[in-house]
């Protein structure tokens, strides 16, 4: 029993002495806001080539193809002054209907035995963020039209944007050249407003700052991002990738991110 009476005093102390050794220290936030404009357009294009044999469906859709991109150069070549790119996402092979389709009756029972062969194009004109609406507009409804009069489907892409978006201008998306320096643009800002905020409430106590102990990620979801038009800003937190977030709109948005910053404060 002495002996633990004994300990009690020695483990206080290094618990106090513990304790002194610990650092004051103030927590703030910061959050960093860039607004910047989509830079690029992004057109996705199906097509599609159906025949009883395979070979058949394969040339139907490789000559369907071909009309679809003399169209759209013609555009291009007359009406944008950048480099633009069209990109084939190479073929998928199926059946000429799906079972679910002829069941709901949107599709007809002998079409199952026929090869369906498709693909898509995608068309990039980047510096869209130069021109103006009105230019950009005229543009993206001449690809439109000439496309889909050479038999080009307007219609989202399952797999790298968003396979909800099957409403309205399917197909037709902005996106950004170079997303992450712009978000970097955003992390500068953050952290300068948490040292600022930090600095400035430790003068005030007669105090000042030191090392950072502990930061947290305070950013949700799509890195903050939004945009003032609401259908765009729901549409493209769905739709993000490495590159950014596709989105519906040519307009301005922001890209926001926040921190939650821990520093050592010492007395001056």
């Amino acid at each position: 029993m002495a002996r633990m009476t004994a300990l009690v005093p020695a483990l206080l102390v290094c618990a106090l002495a513990a304790r002194a050794e610990e650092p004051h220290s103030i927590t703030v936030r910061g959050r960093g806001t860039v607004t910047v404009r989509p830079d690029k357009l992004i057109l996705v294009l199906g097509a599609t080539g159906k025949a009883e044999k395979a070979s058949d469906a394969v040339a139907k859709l490789k000559t369907k193809v071909d009309g679809i991109k003399t169209e759209l150069n013609t555009v291009l070549k007359d009406k944008v002054q950048v480099a633009a790119a069209i990109k084939d996402s190479g073929l998928s092979f199926g059946s000429g209907a799906d079972q679910m389709q002829i069941m709901m009756g949107g599709g007809r029972e002998d079409a199952a035995a026929e090869v369906s062969v498709t693909t898509e194009l995608e068309v990039t004109i980047p510096e869209v963020d130069k021109m103006q609406d009105e230019d950009l507009a005229v543009i993206v409804s001449m690809l439109i039209d000439k496309a889909t009069e050479a038999g080009a489907e307007m219609k989202p892409p399952v797999n790298r944007y968003n396979p909800w978006m099957a409403q309205g201008a399917a197909g037709v998306y902005f996106g950004f050249t170079d997303y992450a320096t712009q978000v970097e643009k955003a992390w500068d800002e953050a952290v300068k407003k948490a040292k600022d905020r930090a600095t400035a409430i430790a003068s005030r106590l007669g105090c000042e700052i030191g090392s950072a102990l502990k930061v947290r990620d305070l950013t949700h979801g799509d890195g903050g991002a939004k945009q003032s038009n609401p259908y765009a800003a729901m549409m493209m937190g769905m739709a993000n990738d490495e590159e950014g977030p596709k989105i519906k709109s040519s307009g301005k948005m922001e890209l926001s991110v926040e921190i939650e910053v821990e520093f050592e404060l010492k007395k001056k």
